[in-house]
């Protein structure tokens, strides 16, 4: 619901104010008065296109600002919060400033696009006249309309189908995704498999390279280390009188005789007898590694070959040994993988294709629900039509589908598939004999426009998602008992509804609700806009101009008032 309306400074509003609380606004005045500045001001805050030229003359800038109820529209709130604006307020605060540089638009104090502006105005009201702000001009709506005037029945078929296909998209995209990797993995898997051979064949050992080249010095120097260790088997041998262990002895020999007279001399004592242990087991350790040295050609050059190898395989994948190692596990994880892979994209195919019998079975049934609905709707807007003097229009619901070589087969035929089924829908008008059917968009009467948006609007009043409607020139051309026909029925939609009107049909502003009259007045050489909310006495006195102009009586009082208490 619209709450309020601030303008400044656009056209020859200097600051007008308004607010509203019922669900009947009512605008009149004498023609040229700048009632439709009113409506531009709510289009311009709502996203519509901005002239700077609607800027008050001598003004830099001209701001529009309004306010609505956000407790009725959760779609509001929903896009509100996909582009982070919404702050669970009941109020949404809209502030536009016109500029004849920069313009800047405030959404409950964020600074938003004119395109996000745009995209929020058109579900919180629909302008139907002059203005841009028209949702039913917008053919992307229409199947929508069509679906939700359907029924809730008809409304949860849709979702099925809308779901089905929003899952087979998904699980088309991750098979197409996992195919890709499928092929990459078959243009690779012979240089995969190479390496994986190459890399067992080399039996790789994390600790065997470091074991590989001890072993190689050793054998490389076999005389050498003989030399050394016979060497030192004679330095530890205890048969040679010079030798250390027998000279160790000599002196063990002498401190235990020395730690009888002392026991000071004890603990060095131990400390001899534990050297001399030491010894011996150096001695036989030395005399084992003696042994143990025998010139093996054949060994050493297994060993050469073999560190040169991993040599080899360490420079070409520019990985150490246990890195190679690890390397070899991750291509063997790829093999495994990539077979499970094949195995994912058959199951894939399989519930692609369980997916797409259940889409043409249910997208076919829902184009038959929808072709029912359209002969039920088709018929409803054209007597609501001919109750607005509108006798020889004819209105029609286009409902077609897109051939598509790759789209869904139903029926031996192959049709795009749209996000909701295989249906496009255009509501289209014959507004005189004889003329072709057109699309709405193309009738050039904006009285014409606004009847037609009427119809459509009361059929589908107790459904549509735009909380506020606001008419300009929905009374062009018309009047007595049609003008009453209108009169009922923008009261009946007010219902659902918040209804704005601009008026000159005295049965329209007799409506119950709240009723504002534009005038301009003319000070010191400049012209202001004025709006003033009218009271009961007030009302009928303006509804009474509206009867006869300027030439009030008696008599026209008592027809304003008759208006007046029709509705009561």
């Amino acid at each position: 619901m619209l709450l309020g309306l601030l303008i400044s400074n656009l056209a020859i509003a200097k600051r007008v104010e308004l607010n509203f609380e019922k669900n009947l606004v009512i605008l009149s005045g004498e023609t040229g008065a700048g009632k439709t500045i009113i409506m531009n001001a709510i289009a311009l805050a709502c996203g519509a296109n901005a002239d700077p030229d609607l800027i008050r003359s001598g003004e830099d800038t001209a701001t529009v600002e309004v306010s609505f109820s956000l407790n009725e529209s959760k779609k509001v709130n929903d896009i509100l919060e996909s582009k982070s604006l919404y702050e669970r307020e009941d109020v949404l605060v809209i502030a536009r400033t016109i500029s004849r540089t920069r313009g800047k638009s405030l959404i409950n104090g964020h600074l938003v696009s004119v395109r996000d502006l745009s995209d929020i105005g058109k579900i919180l009201i629909d302008m139907h006249g002059q203005h841009e702000v028209q949702s039913l001009l917008d053919t992307s709506n229409h199947l929508r309309f069509l679906d939700k005037f359907g029924g809730k029945d008809h409304i949860n078929l849709r979702d099925l189908v809308k779901d089905e296909i929003e899952k087979y998209h998904k699980v088309k995209e991750l098979r197409e995704e996992l195919e890709q990797q499928d092929k990459k993995y078959r243009e690779e898997i012979d240089f995969i498999n190479f390496e994986i051979n190459e890399l067992e064949g080399a039996n790789l050992n994390t600790e065997e390279e470091k074991e590989l080249e001890e072993e190689e010095k050793i054998l490389s120097n076999v005389k050498e280390l003989s030399e050394i260790t016979l060497l030192s088997e004679q330095l530890l041998s205890d048969t040679e009188e010079t030798s250390i262990i027998k000279l160790i002895s000599q002196l063990q020999a002498l401190v235990n005789k020395g730690s009888q007279l002392t026991e000071r001399l004890t603990p060095i004592k131990e400390q001899i007898e534990s050297l001399n242990i030491e010894l011996k087991e150096i001695s036989r350790s030395v005399s084992e590694f003696t042994h143990s040295l025998v010139f093996d050609p054949g060994r050493l050059e297994y060993i050469e070959e073999r560190l040169d190898l991993l040599s080899k395989l360490k420079l070409k994948y520019k990985k150490s040994i246990p890195e190679l190692s690890n390397y070899l596990e991750e291509l063997k994880e790829k093999v495994s993988s990539f077979n499970s892979l094949r195995d994912q994209i058959e199951e894939l195919k399989k519930e692609e294709s369980e997916i797409i019998e259940k889409i043409k079975t249910d997208a076919a049934k829902l184009s038959q629900e929808r072709a029912k609905a359209a002969q039920e709707f088709t018929a409803k807007v054209e007597e609501q039509l001919k109750d607005l003097a509108m006798e020889s229009a004819r209105f029609k619901v286009a409902l077609g589908t897109i051939d598509d070589e790759n789209g869904i087969e139903i029926s031996e035929s192959k049709y795009k598939l749209m996000k909701d089924g295989i249906d496009t829908c255009e509501f289209l008008i014959s507004a005189n004999p004889g003329e072709d059917f057109k699309p709405l968009v193309l009738i050039a009467s904006a009285g014409e426009l606004s009847r037609v948006m009427l119809a459509i609007k009361y059929v589908i009043a107790q459904i549509d998602e735009v909380t506020v409607l606001a008419f300009d020139e929905v009374d062009a051309g018309i009047g007595g008992k049609t003008g009453e026909r209108v009169a009922e029925k923008l009261k009946e939609i007010s219902k659902y509804r918040q209804v704005i009107c601009i008026t000159h049909l005295p049965q329209i502003a007799s409506l119950p609700g709240e009723h504002f009259v534009v005038d301009k007045e003319v000070h010191d050489g400049e012209t202001f806009l004025k709006v003033a909310k009218l009271n009961e006495y007030e009302r009928i006195n303006e509804i009474a101009r509206m009867i006869s102009g300027s030439n009030i009586t008696e008599t026209t009082i008592n027809q304003a008032k008759e208006l007046l208490g029709r509705w009561k």
